[in-house]
């Protein structure tokens, strides 16, 4: 399996400015995506309604796509999984705009499934919300 960065994007990012994250914003962002995955949350049409955007958009790890609507009306009814971030990482695309981007595992009763993260957040009247959220399946091996 090809590694996902190679020394032609290790180029590039040394020719792109780096723009430092504040460690408070990072834990922000951070604990609002913790947030969502906890089982209170995800029960809670209002506290999920508060962390989405209204033009919130998802493409899920199995390729389909959910607007806010959608996620509103079928995660409180999902059953719980209990999932764990890793490789946490944010990006500052613009002064009220940030990129999120982690590792995703779901443990259950066959071999732990991981998939790649990223979400999009806009703060908005002094708030954050999540405007884009995907996931992408790794592949098992």
């Amino acid at each position: 399996m090809k590694n996902c960065v190679d020394d032609s994007d290790a180029e590039y990012h040394s020719q792109v400015p780096h723009i430092h994250v504040p460690h408070s914003l990072e834990s922000l962002i951070l604990s609002l995506e913790e947030r969502l995955f906890e089982r209170a949350t995800r029960q809670d049409v209002a506290a999920l309604g508060a962390l989405l955007a209204d033009e919130f958009v998802e493409f899920g790890a199995r390729g389909a796509a959910w607007g806010r609507a959608e996620v509103l009306g079928d995660l409180p009814e999902q059953d719980f999984v209990q999932r764990h971030l890793s490789n946490f990482k944010l990006t500052i695309l613009s002064e009220d705009v940030v990129l999120a981007t982690y590792v995703c595992e779901v443990s259950g009763d066959e071999k732990p499934k991981q998939s790649l993260r990223s979400s999009i957040w806009k703060q908005s009247q002094g708030r954050w919300q999540m405007v884009f959220h995907q996931g992408t399946r790794v592949a098992q091996e």
